[in-house]
């Protein structure tokens, strides 16, 4: 096809291909150019011609004719074509622009593992300059394409950090060591959080993160060490949190409490209230844990009624002989609306009280209790015993008893005491089952063999010797 006079376009790429045959590149350039000249849009010739000057050493020439073609092939949309471009570009010789410019495209495309490779070269490159603030730029495009790169995040930190921008270094800082500690990498977070003190040792977000980070690694008095460096501790409700575990799990609980408090007093968290119960419980602090129960119940209650009232169930057993345990306990169930184990309590404190030697009180309760469960006997009996030794011949119907006599006393009643329903898991209650079978067997043989020696005894007879 002719474009105007005296052009053929075949003829030209005919005589431009001979020449290249022949190894006259400069030739064939020329006659390139001619069809260039008439059909700028000719993209694949333009790419040839580039091609020619490359193999002549003329780099800035084939660099010029590969940006034109891989700049038309980006506009019309033909990225693939124009990476291919760029690539030649960066073979010739490398620069910020075509590499940028590479990194572009190959973002566009998606490949973003090679664009990120890219971008780096361009951030290096800007970094040796003291273009400090051009490597922000392209560090958080790396960053926009790959949030978790912890490394970028980091290199993005340094840079701020040289640029004076301390506070916008801390949050890349920060998130950084977050997302090292939520992958568990606590090595590599700890590395960040030490870098973050020795440039700030009085941070405070610093302070809690390393905290946090030798609390997770299960270190609880280096994490101690840490969260109470913090100066303004109160207004940091996770540090509080943070600090109330570290305490409970090294066993300080009066200074976990006056955590607890804290965060109660400060921030309206019952929380903190509720993870000391739970940690005094695991201890087998029971005594501390009802008392804290019973100063707190209308909120613990109001918060998680269910996980209360399970946990004083596992308490009555463990404070049975204390009256003043025994009343507190009474009254949590009352205000639960829990009545699984009233009676079971009420028979338990009348006890105590026997063996505390309030007798009156146990009469009462002994009294109230007949009065609920008419059916059971026992109750009945258990406070005509109690009125017995009351009452004891005296006009006034009521005396005090010694200590020795109260023991002798519960002794007596000790048939009548309530089963506690304990709950074991499976195997545990299993056991416990064979252990008190193979106890109950052994007693039997026992009791067996010594009836069958006496027996024996005595209906031996004496030696004809002696008789």
């Amino acid at each position: 096809m002719a474009f105007g006079f005296g052009f053929n376009k075949q003829k030209l790429l005919s005589s431009a291909e001979k020449f290249v045959q022949q190894g006259k590149l400069q030739n064939a350039i020329s006659e390139y150019e001619k069809v260039l000249k008439n059909d700028p849009k000719d993209l694949t010739v333009a790419n040839t011609v580039g091609d020619l000057y490359a193999r002549l050493g003329e780099s800035e020439k084939a660099i010029n004719c590969f940006k034109s073609v891989g700049d038309a092939y980006a506009t019309q949309g033909f990225t693939v074509k124009a990476i291919a471009m760029y690539k030649k570009i960066t073979k010739i010789k490398s620069s910020l622009e075509s590499v940028l410019k590479l990194a572009e495209l190959y973002t566009q495309q998606g490949l973003f593992n090679d664009a990120r490779a890219q971008y780096l070269q361009v951030a290096e490159e800007f970094l040796r300059g003291g273009e400090l603030e051009q490597a922000v730029r392209i560090f958080q495009k790396i960053l926009e394409m790959d949030p978790e790169n912890v490394a970028m995040r980091i290199r993005l930190g340094e840079v701020y950090i040289r640029l004076g921008k301390k506070n916008e270094a801390w949050q890349i800082f920060s998130a950084a060591a977050g997302s090292l500690r939520s992958r568990g990498q606590l090595d590599a977070a700890e590395d960040i959080l030490k870098k973050m003190l020795s440039l700030d040792p009085g941070n405070s977000q610093a302070l809690l993160l390393r905290g946090r980070n030798a609390l997770e690694a299960g270190e609880n008095d280096v994490a101690i060490k840490y969260l109470e460096k913090i100066a303004d501790l109160d207004s940091h409700p996770d540090a509080l949190r943070d600090l109330l575990k570290a305490y409970s799990q090294t066993g300080r609980f009066a200074d976990a409490q006056a955590m607890a408090t804290k965060l109660l007093a400060v921030h309206n968290d019952i929380g903190g209230i509720s993870s000391l119960c739970d940690a005094l419980m695991q201890s087998a602090q029971f005594q501390d844990a009802l008392n804290i129960y019973h100063e707190y119940a209308e909120r613990l209650l109001s918060e998680n009624s269910g996980k209360v009232i399970e946990n004083l169930h596992s308490i009555i057993s463990h404070v049975r002989e204390n009256a003043h345990s025994l009343n507190n306990l009474l009254e949590l169930f009352q205000k639960a609306g829990d009545t699984t184990h009233i009676n079971e309590v009420i028979e338990l404190l009348a006890h105590a009280y026997v063996q505390s030697g309030e007798l009156g009180k146990a009469r009462d309760l002994y009294q109230n209790l007949a009065a609920m469960e008419p059916d059971n006997p026992l109750h009945m009996k258990n406070y005509e015993q109690v009125v017995a030794i009351t009452t004891g011949g005296s006009s006034s119907g009521e005396r005090m008893i010694t200590a020795e006599e109260g023991a002798v006393l519960v002794d007596e009643l000790e048939a009548t005491a309530p089963a506690i329903d304990q709950h074991y898991p499976d195997t545990v209650a299993l056991a416990v089952r064979s252990a008190l079978t193979d106890a109950d067997l052994f007693v039997s043989y026992t009791c067996q063999a010594r009836r069958s020696y006496r027996y024996w005894q005595r209906s031996r007879k004496p030696p004809a010797m002696y008789a």
